[in-house]
Order: C-alpha cells, then structure tokens, then sequence
C-alpha cells in the first residue's frame, strides 16, 4: 500500500512535470525558431540559377500572443540568411485587422537581392492586405506568376488565392508560362489535390503550422487539413511536384506549441539532373 508521503511526493511530482509542460509549450517554444535548410532538386534548372536560395516566412498571426518584437526578430534571422528572394505563404495576422499595418511595416524590413513575394492566408482580408503589403514594398501574387530573370534565363514564381476564403484559378495562374522550372505559392497544402494535376514543379505552403501541438509517438492530434497529418510539415512528393509544409512562426487560437516549433526555411534551387 502506498504511504500518504509517498502519493504526496508523486502527486508532487506530477503536478510540477504538467507545469514544467506548460511552461515550455507556452513560453518557451512558441520563440524558439528553428532554420531549416532545404535542398530542393529541379529539373532542367537555367545553369545561372544553380543554387538560387529562398527563404519562407509563413503564418505570421501578429496578434497580442505574436508581437512585433518577435516578428522582427524573425525578420533579421531571414535576412541574416542572405536569400536571393523571400516568400511570404500567407496570414498575416489573427482575430484582427488592427494588426496588419504593423506586421507589413515589419515585413518591409525583410532584404531579398531579387524580389519579396506573398500570397493570401484564409486569415487575410484580401483588399486591405494587398494595400498595406503594396505600400511595403511586397508583391502580392493572387492567381498570377512573375518570370524571375537572370540575364537571358528565367524561371516562374506564381501565387494563388487561398483555398478556403479565396477563389483559386490555377489555369489563368499557369498561363503563358513554357517549360522552365515553375514555383508556386500556396498557402494551403491541400491545394496539391489540384495543382499536382498542372505542370508545376515545386508548391510551397504553410497554413497547417505543424499541428502547433504534436505528441511524441503519435504526432499532431489536430491538423486543419482535411488529410488529417498527412501534410502536417515537411517535404513531399507528388507525382511530378514537391510540396513543402512550413510550419509557420505564428501560432493561432491557443499560445502554444509543443514539438512543433516555429520555423523559417531556406531552400537551396539545384538541378536534379546534375546534383541525382
């Protein structure tokens, strides 16, 4: 039989470890961003952009959880990256427009050699979004595609609305690009169900922010996609396109996460041919 001491002890125990989880979830991950870097292999790659590096900035949720001195300090860890351009996959803020003009303020800040480009999140009010990222210096990509030239070779970036709250043209999207390597921004990754049926080489997305909360041996009991975990985080293949899942720096409805840190990437463009 177990002695009053010892359940006090245990119960002690048990109280100060769900603490100690809490803590970590709520005050210490949330801030903890990690750098991932990402080799992404693409045929038939113009020789001049071998090794062109981008990086992602995704699911941002300036909110009172999210502050601007955290978005800003995300913003130097990208620059400090050197990439040649930024991508931005979407919502900006969360409960509030109040707190777009700031988060674009801070994203103005984000230093790219060849270009800073963003779509929509199923968070984002596309008028007054566009307005705030057009006067900071940011593109915003709805259903339409830049060429990203270097000299006499070039290469697509393309961006769609948002699958939940927007209206995704991928056809109108697609049109007028050839053959060169296509990468295209999506916030959600369930959009793969449409665009792996296109000739696009490379999606990137966020919106699932990794479950936010994700168990040890289980993983994400909760992801907003109807895959479930499937596309939770990380790169995937298919068919004939990549799709990466950025876990985003943000977090939405509950300031916490767990084994699902914050994350800024950086993808390295090779030629797959040469690099097999």
């Amino acid at each position: 039989m177990i002695s009053r001491r010892t359940f006090i002890k245990g119960a002690g125990g048990c109280v100060l470890g769900m603490v100690s989880v809490g803590s970590y979830g709520h005050f210490l991950e949330p801030r903890w961003v990690e750098i991932n870097n990402v080799t992404i292999k693409l045929e038939d790659l113009p020789a001049k952009f071998e090794g062109l590096r981008i990086a992602q900035l995704s699911d941002i949720h300036h909110c009172e959880y999210v502050s601007k001195d955290f978005i800003r300090n995300c913003v130097h860890k990208t620059n400090a990256l050197c990439p040649d351009v930024i991508v931005l996959t979407g919502d900006y803020v969360f409960g509030s427009n109040d707190y777009l003009p700031s988060v674009a303020k801070e994203l103005s800040e984000l230093k790219a050699k060849e270009g800073v480009f963003a779509i929509l999140g199923n968070h984002d009010d596309k008028g007054s979004t566009y307005d705030e990222l057009h006067r900071n210096g940011i593109r915003l990509l709805i259903n339409e595609h830049i060429v990203l030239y270097r000299d006499d070779e070039y290469i697509f970036i393309a961006g769609i609305d948002d699958l939940w709250q927007g209206e995704i043209d991928v056809k109108k999207t697609l049109k007028g690009m050839d053959e060169n390597p296509k990468i295209l921004l999506a916030h959600n990754p369930d959009a793969i169900e449409i665009i792996r049926h296109e000739d696009v080489d490379f999606v990137i997305s966020g919106h699932t922010h990794g479950g936010q909360v994700c168990f040890p041996f289980y993983g994400p009991p909760i992801v907003y996609s109807k895959f479930g975990a499937r596309y939770a985080a990380g790169l995937f293949r298919e068919r004939n396109t990549l799709l990466y899942v950025n876990r985003g720096i943000g977090v939405s409805n509950l300031p916490v996460r767990f084994f699902a840190r914050p994350e800024i990437t950086l993808f390295t463009i090779r030629n797959g041919l040469q690099h097999a």
